[in-house]
């Protein structure tokens, strides 16, 4: 993981603060928005935060890393988009749920962890694009022996298969253990 500058993780934090508490992303917004900003796990916020500046920083690059980079970058603003809106959000339950806590007002996720299982194999499409462009990267850096490149690749994918086999399904779970919990779910 590489440093991170006082001035930039102070961006991060208060970028994170405006993402992850309720309402304060949508007083920016129209009051036309379908459904209201949910707390997203810090910790995620900030991981996609460090992926999006190296992969911009790797996408100015010449040749073949730049190129790549480029390419790997769109993808992972598009599936971060899907991320935030509806994959994450639930995560942040776990805290209260680890402490045996369920309301009523979390009934929300719900409907975020049934798009989730519905999307499965569409999300699972993003993941291998994502890890072929990564891949992709991967091969770019070592013919470019650009070490930095190499390293970010590796991380990113692993990043990605972790999303697949533990993040996603942890959000399925969370909609089960909701719905067996709070009485009008099933």
């Amino acid at each position: 993981m590489r440093q991170t500058s006082s001035a930039a993780f102070a961006l991060l934090v208060l970028a994170g603060v405006a993402l992850a508490t309720p309402g304060a992303a949508m007083a920016a917004e129209p009051a036309q928005t379908a459904a209201p900003q949910r707390e997203i796990p810090q910790s995620l916020i900030f991981e996609h935060g460090e992926t999006l500046d190296r992969l911009t920083a790797l996408a100015k690059r010449p040749g073949k890393v730049g190129a790549a980079a480029s390419r790997a970058l769109g993808l992972f603003k598009r599936h971060t988009a899907r991320e935030m809106e509806y994959i994450l959000p639930p995560l942040a339950l776990l805290p209260d749920m680890a402490d045996g806590k369920v309301t009523p007002d979390m009934a929300w996720a719900l409907v975020m962890c049934d798009r989730v299982k519905a999307d499965r194999e569409q999300i699972f499409q993003e993941h291998t694009q994502v890890t072929d462009a990564m891949n992709a990267l991967l091969v770019a850096g070592e013919e470019a022996h650009d070490q930095d490149a190499i390293e970010f690749a590796r991380s990113a994918a692993g990043d990605s298969l972790n999303d697949i086999e533990v993040l996603e399904p942890t959000v399925l779970l969370i909609g089960d253990y909701l719905r067996s919990r709070l009485p009008t779910a099933h």
